[in-house]
């Protein structure tokens, strides 16, 4: 009986050396979405005035590995936030863009902490509304300025593909608003600075200069 044999080609990633485990190497990109959620409810027992707060934020990124474990590219992130009670209102939304540099401390195949920075340009509107005495006042700031946004935490890496991220954000903005009420026509220049801490989770995924 003649006998067959069939050979298969096995694709491999052409960032892999043979010497090498961390997942993070040099060539392959970085992309993924990560964000942060937040919702509570204050009540005051005394005055009996409730107030509902709502907290949201969402960035998606990209880089590539110009290095072993150092990630340089690009990340835009929104955040939103919402505070009210029976007389106040308080909405404010953030959007931010610019470049993103990360480092992963080790070498491991399993994962790695890692810290990042962000500095860009960000845009920010708030409108504050207020019931008093029977009229609605709402006062809107609007403008963009300067933001620096920093990371710290730690990814689990899966199969040397997806990566699980799980980090401490600290991020702050100096921005310049126009400030406007509904009361009249006059409006002023402000100068703020925002500055806020929150845990983030996220997905990425890991892909070769030639994806599989």
């Amino acid at each position: 009986m003649p006998s067959f044999c069939f050979s298969q080609d096995k694709v491999t990633d052409s960032t892999k050396q043979a010497d090498e485990v961390t997942p993070f190497r040099k060539g392959r990109w970085l992309t993924g979405l990560t964000g942060s959620i937040g919702s509570g409810s204050f009540e005051n027992t005394k005055t009996d005035n409730k107030s509902i707060s709502n907290w949201y934020r969402i960035e998606i990124g990209t880089g590539k590995f110009l290095i072993d474990r150092l990630n340089i590219g690009l990340s835009a992130n929104m955040e939103r936030s919402n505070l009210e009670n029976e007389d106040s209102e308080n909405t404010s939304e953030t959007f931010f863009i610019g470049p993103k540099g990360t480092y992963f401390l080790s070498p491991s195949n399993v994962g790695s902490v890692f810290f990042s920075l962000s500095p860009g340009y960000a845009l920010y509107r708030e409108t504050i509304g207020n019931l008093v005495a029977d009229t609605y006042i709402e006062n809107v700031n609007g403008g963009g300025g300067f933001g620096f946004l920093s990371t710290f935490g730690f990814s689990y890496v899966i199969q040397d593909r997806v990566s699980f991220d799980l980090g401490l954000n600290y991020n702050i903005y100096w921005l310049d608003l126009k400030q406007e009420t509904n009361i009249d026509n006059n409006t002023k220049q402000v100068t703020y600075e925002l500055s806020n801490l929150s845990f983030s989770f996220g997905f990425k995924i890991l892909l070769d200069t030639k994806p599989l």
